[in-house]
């Protein structure tokens, strides 16, 4: 062998990647990652829709809320907006500051629950006519209209007209969460919707 003779090393006739296809191998990692990206912020995005977020990591004090959503329990307003297609942000509208504070609360263990355990004890009392007829919910006219004579009783009777009516606000009736209560049997006998309770029921 001559000694001029050159012995070739692995990798030596090997050409290097040229730079057009390190670049195309960059645009593809990026696309993936972007993709990647997008697909799992809007696979979050959908479950943060979902009742099931609610109590994904805040087991307390959401599990009883969640639970009521999907009980199907009649006597509970959040059958009735379930069972319509409705979930949790349909009413609770997501404002970033009040949940940045939920969050602080959570953390810090600071938040104070009903006697039971199950709900929170400071929880926001929503059901008011302004907010439960707001545009593109509940048409107040049409809910009198169709509201006499409710459950059979004589057609005199509509507990959304009635000599109450401003003393009344929509979730002194109709509770989210918790059995709902015919006021109007206070004083009357009248009969009640399905999963109704009359006042002070024991």
């Amino acid at each position: 062998m001559a000694e001029d003779e050159k012995i070739s090393q692995p990798g030596e006739d090997a050409q290097a990647p040229s730079p057009k296809r390190k670049a195309k191998r960059g645009w593809i990692i990026g696309g993936v990652v972007a993709a990647v990206i997008v697909v799992a912020g809007a696979g979050f995005w959908v479950w943060h829709e979902t009742p099931s977020f609610c109590n994904a990591i805040c087991h307390s004090p959401m599990d009883s809320y969640v639970d009521t959503y999907y009980s199907g329990d009649q006597g509970m307003l959040v059958t009735a907006h379930a069972e319509a297609g409705n979930n949790c942000l349909s009413c609770h509208e997501p404002v970033i500051t009040e949940q940045v504070g939920e969050v602080m609360k959570w953390t810090s263990d600071d938040y104070p629950m009903t006697a039971d355990g199950t709900k929170l004890a400071d929880g926001a009392d929503m059901a008011s006519e302004e907010f439960c007829a707001k545009s593109g919910c509940h048409d107040m006219d049409d809910v009198v209209a169709s509201t006499w004579g409710f459950e059979g009783n004589g057609e005199q009777f509509n507990p959304h007209s009635s000599h109450q009516d401003l003393a009344l606000e929509c979730g002194d009736c109709h509770k989210a969460h918790e059995k709902s209560v015919l006021m109007c049997n206070q004083c009357h006998k009248l009969n009640m919707p399905e999963g109704w309770e009359a006042p002070n029921a024991a």
